[in-house]
């Protein structure tokens, strides 16, 4: 029973931690109150800019102008390196799981090789008890290897239907 809630968790796991990677990195990588503070001048310099008139004021509106442009190039270059920190500690968090889970799946099959998952009665499986018990060798079972075929098959249509 052990064998089938591993392999099925390992299974169903595999497609929600990148989900939930996704979801604790966008909350970590917000923006910064420094940022925020950055955005707030950006917009009090937009207003005021937009008070002066441009005719009359030329100097004024320029120096703020130009004051406007190198605060939105900070927030950009900002925001530019913070998302790409993001996507490198997503990707790389993301693959790093992909690797353990496939280093527990190639161990629990070279373990578990000749270990049926799921022992059914007799004849229920009857057109393709052979086939579903391939690599183990008991009858009316299923082995881990076509389990984790079954399960990875389900975990992903079900994905694909979440999406």
């Amino acid at each position: 029973m052990d064998l089938i809630a591993i392999s099925t968790l390992s299974c169903i796991l595999d497609n929600i931690v990148p989900f939930l990677i996704k979801l604790v990195l966008s909350y970590v990588f917000i923006q910064n109150k420094y940022d925020i503070e950055l955005q707030e001048e950006l917009n009090n310099l937009k207003q005021d800019m937009i008070a002066i008139s441009i005719v009359d004021h030329f100097a004024k509106y320029a120096k703020l102008q130009r004051r406007s442009n190198h605060v939105e190039n900070i927030l950009k270059k900002n925001m530019t390196q913070r998302l790409k920190w993001k996507l490198k500690l997503q990707m790389w968090l993301i693959y790093s799981f992909h690797a353990l889970n496939g280093m527990l799946i190639l161990w629990l099959l070279y373990m578990y090789k000749n270990e049926p998952v799921i022992v059914l009665s007799k004849n229920i499986l009857w057109p393709i008890e052979d086939l579903l018990s391939w690599s183990c060798q008991h009858e009316n079972a299923i082995s881990l290897l076509v389990w984790l075929m079954i399960t990875r098959l389900g975990t992903s249509a079900c994905n694909r239907l979440y999406v």
